[in-house]
């Protein structure tokens, strides 16, 4: 590590920020809130499996109150936050004495509501790749035809359609994976 924070700033490109940051050893909330006050611009964070403590590390309350606490700090109610996207496999709730992080909205797989057609491929969809890729349509609703949602009977699951139209082989994720 360098000592330089970068950051990328809703609306403009990745810019070194440390002409912001004179104290060497400050906190990354901290950091962020001195970055806005001097350039009044935003931030979007994306968290990948944001819930990767409270599954690999579930004997450790004293770690997972502090991550929540880290997250908590970092994201709630702070000015310089434009949007927080996370995902993971377990909600977000309250864990042992802690509220965790309330001012989400939580989508699940099992509960779409307006996103259900943003989850996978739609019919058509997978119907103008198979033809596309000279694939056989009826096969691959037999793989990859995942999901069924209230409105949406028939969403694929994206990634499996697309290595399999790139590959020219139907494959099944999960036995090709370490799984």
């Amino acid at each position: 590590m360098t000592g330089r924070l970068h950051l990328c700033l809703v609306n403009s490109c990745c810019l070194p920020y440390n002409r912001f940051l004179k104290k060497p050893d400050i906190g990354l909330a901290d950091a962020l809130k001195r970055i806005y006050a001097k350039t009044d611009k935003q931030f979007i964070f994306l968290v990948d499996e944001w819930d990767c403590v409270m599954r690999e590390r579930q004997e450790s309350e004293q770690m997972q109150k502090q991550y929540l606490d880290f997250l908590r700090k970092l994201l709630k109610d702070q000015p310089y936050v434009a949007l927080a996207y996370m995902t993971g496999i377990l909600p977000v709730k309250k864990y042992g004495q802690h509220s965790a992080l309330n001012m989400f909205w939580e989508y699940s797989m099992t509960d779409q509501k307006a996103l259900e057609e943003y989850t996978g491929f739609m019919e058509d969809e997978v119907k103008l790749l198979c033809e596309r890729f000279d694939m056989d349509f009826t096969e691959a609703g037999s793989w990859y035809d995942g999901y069924m949602f209230t409105k949406f009977q028939h969403i694929y699951n994206p990634k499996s359609v697309v290595e399999a139209m790139l590959c020219h082989k139907y494959s099944n994720y999960w036995t090709s994976t370490n799984l």
